[in-house]
């Protein structure tokens, strides 16, 4: 008895851990983009290849995104290449300056993007949070219906209170 209550109290509890996975590499991505901008080393990539990614809605707006190829060597002369979004249209064969972090070069960033994110990372973590928050509350149901139904069907009660009404054939 009571099985029902602790698997809905484990799912729970592994949908919050999911979401406060997901939070916490959201978090550390967008500090990783703001300190490449800030720290970042400087080099100049050539622009191999350019597209457009088109985000329709089920309604017919749309989004689109400029991405761009860019390769680059480092100073001690590895080559790298970089997918990057840009807001500037770039054609192949262009020099895009961008920025990196020596550890991690193929996550470069063009110099000229704005250190401002939008509004992206926030609905992820208002989205995560409130996923977070709905593993919790199943997590906390699950397991109070648990300790509530072991409570009454372990009433503390003894054997002997129960003999009066047992008959023998």
């Amino acid at each position: 008895m009571g099985g029902a209550e602790w698997v809905i109290g484990t799912i729970g509890l592994l949908f919050a851990a999911l979401g406060i996975v997901m939070l916490v590499l959201t978090v550390r991505r967008v500090l990783e983009y703001r300190r490449t901008l800030r720290e970042g080393l400087v080099a100049e990539a050539r622009c191999l290849e350019t597209f457009v990614v088109h985000n329709r809605s089920s309604e017919g707006h749309g989004h689109s995104q400029r991405r761009l190829i860019l390769g680059f060597r480092t100073p001690d002369g590895r080559d790298v290449r970089a997918e990057v979004t840009s807001e500037v249209p770039y054609v192949v064969g262009d020099i895009v300056p961008v920025r990196y972090l020596p550890q991690r070069p193929e996550r470069a960033v063009p110099a000229t993007a704005s250190s401002g994110l939008g509004i992206g990372p926030y609905l992820v973590g208002g989205v995560v949070t409130v996923f977070i928050c709905a593993g919790l509350f199943f997590a906390a149901t699950g397991f109070g219906l648990a300790a509530a139904t072991d409570e009454v069907v372990d009433d503390g009660g003894t054997i002997s209170d129960t003999e009066d009404w047992i008959t023998e054939p």
